[in-house]
């Protein structure tokens, strides 16, 4: 089984304390604790609880029979035809524009951002070259899935964390890329999402992102509206209006893929206008 002891002590620097906003942690044995509240934070089969006391937007993640579907579906990519009909993708396109901007991530430290079971994990050496790697999920499920996943793979020094998209425990500035990828449209304050991504990236930081849209076929905006029923799809919305959120909310588009109701996208840090507040 992979040591991750080398990211946790890599890490301790980054992340804070979802009590203590202003905090850092500081190693001691197998916890993290925090230099402020002095709370202890001990890893349970290699995932990291940070997510607070719940998650105020209403999100609801893959649990159960959900995240094992999902699980399945995404970790191959031939298993996703159903989801090109239904949502108007090449999904072989997809993934050669998502592994292009993967490649292009350089030195970390990153956060993936939902993780969910990592599926380009075999597809690229991005994850392996370039750390370090935060991968974080509000699912306990995925994340004990992707936490096997990693041992099987053999792979050292990542951190897994259990974190609510909205109030991150990570510290200011501090992470050189952020991977969302079919994460946003399931996040129901997507304003408060881009606002913390925003905080967490580093000044010469970079967004990939990608998100199901209100664009599309009406069969790919029925699709949404029914997974919308258990919560698990936040109301949809345009490519349009998640770029104007984005922009908002302190990020430049810099590149845009889109086809059908999918909308892929790279971002970076703009620096604020002097005297005007990013609003919702």
């Amino acid at each position: 089984m992979p040591d991750r002891t080398t990211g946790w002590q890599a890490m301790a620097a980054v992340l804070r304390c979802p009590a203590c906003p202003g905090s850092e942690f500081r190693m001691a044995a197998a916890d993290l604790v925090c230099t402020c509240c002095e709370r202890r934070y001990r890893p349970r089969h290699g995932v990291l609880d940070l997510a607070g006391t719940g998650n105020a937007a209403g999100d609801r993640p893959y649990e159960g029979f959900w995240a094992t579907v999902y699980g399945w579906v995404m970790d191959r990519p031939g298993r996703q035809r159903l989801d090109a009909w239904l949502l108007g993708l090449d999904v072989r396109r997809y993934y050669r524009e998502v592994i292009a901007r993967l490649e292009g991530c350089g030195a970390g430290p990153h956060l993936e951002l939902p993780c969910g079971n990592l599926p380009f994990l075999e597809l690229t050496e991005a994850y392996r070259a370039g750390g370090p790697w935060i991968f974080a999920d509000l699912s306990s499920a995925m994340l004990g899935k992707l936490a096997r996943k990693l041992d099987a793979d053999g792979a050292d020094g990542q951190v897994l964390l259990r974190a609510d998209a909205c109030s991150l425990p990570v510290r200011d500035g501090r992470l050189r890329t952020i991977v969302s990828l079919f994460g946003l449209h399931c996040f129901h304050d997507k304003a408060a999402v881009f606002a913390e991504l925003r905080r967490c990236l580093h000044p010469e930081g970079k967004l990939v992102l990608s998100t199901l849209t209100a664009d599309g076929s009406a069969l790919s905006r029925g699709y949404h509206r029914l997974n919308q029923l258990d919560g698990t799809f936040a109301p949809a919305a345009t490519a349009a209006e998640i770029v104007a959120s984005a922009r908002r909310h302190g990020f430049e588009i810099e590149d845009e893929f889109r086809q059908g109701s999918v909308f892929l996208c790279t971002a970076s840090p703009r620096a604020p206008e002097h005297g005007k507040e990013n609003t919702a």
